[in-house]
């Protein structure tokens, strides 16, 4: 069996508990959208949740029907949706279409700065990684530039090589395809990496191409960390 030489690594589930990020998230948007179209806090947070969750369908549907625009096209119109659907709902005048676009930017910027992502233990894990040689990438579904401004704020980016959002390989997170191109990008034999992510649907897609995986499985009231540590135990199996 091949060694193991590369790690592909989901945020969502792995490097973060998304449980944790979304009241954050609704906080700090609360904070900063007054600043640049007035309303306030409360108002602005409450309307991230009905946003959030209608975005999210979109993004669904838009993976599985392939639209005709580039992903990295679709996320700035999405984005610009999104911004503008709270607009609607907080009661203020949506801002002309390059002002929302630098709005929502800076509001998503401002957030992926001051988010507490509190995971020591990963992060010494990644670090013990990296120290052995592995080489690691990110592989998530979600746009490169939140991407990277997580693994900013974590203290982390300098371990990782590429980070792979949607929009940067412009593949869908959604079949074997995504996997594919990133094994073309990083020019890796598929026996040599290994996935890992919390979807047991990612890892099959994965298999499908030829690359092993493991399965960040969180049991009911188990502590975030000590899920993902379980599964980095797992990886250690597969480097010897």
């Amino acid at each position: 069996m091949a060694k193991i030489t590369t790690l592909l690594i989901d945020k969502g589930g792995v490097l973060i508990d998304n449980a944790t990020l979304g009241p954050q998230y609704r906080r700090l948007l609360g904070e900063y959208l007054p600043t640049e179209l007035g309303g306030n806090a409360d108002s602005w947070a409450h309307a991230n949740v009905a946003a959030a969750s209608r975005a999210f369908t979109r993004y669904q549907q838009a993976y599985r029907t392939a639209p005709s625009a580039s992903i990295r096209e679709w996320y700035t119109e999405d984005v610009r949706r999104w911004l503008y659907e709270m607009c609607d709902d907080v009661g203020r005048p949506r801002p002309p279409a390059a002002q929302a676009d630098r709005i929502a930017s800076s509001a998503h910027e401002y957030v992926r700065r001051r988010v507490d992502i509190d995971v020591p233990r990963i992060v010494e894990r990644l670090r013990h990684f990296h120290a052995r040689g592995l080489k690691l990438h990110v592989a998530s579904g979600d746009q490169h530039t939140d991407l990277v401004g997580y693994l900013d704020t974590m203290g982390t980016r300098e371990l990782f090589g590429r980070v792979y959002g949607s929009d940067l390989l412009n593949v869908w997170k959604a079949s074997p395809a995504y996997y594919r191109a990133i094994l073309a990008d990083i020019e890796t034999d598929p026996a040599t990496a290994l996935v890992i992510d919390d979807s047991d649907r990612a890892i099959a897609w994965a298999g499908e191409c030829g690359v092993r995986g493991v399965l960040v499985r969180r049991h009911d009231r188990e502590e975030f960390e000590s899920a993902v540590l379980r599964a980095f135990d797992e990886v250690e199996q597969f480097l010897f």
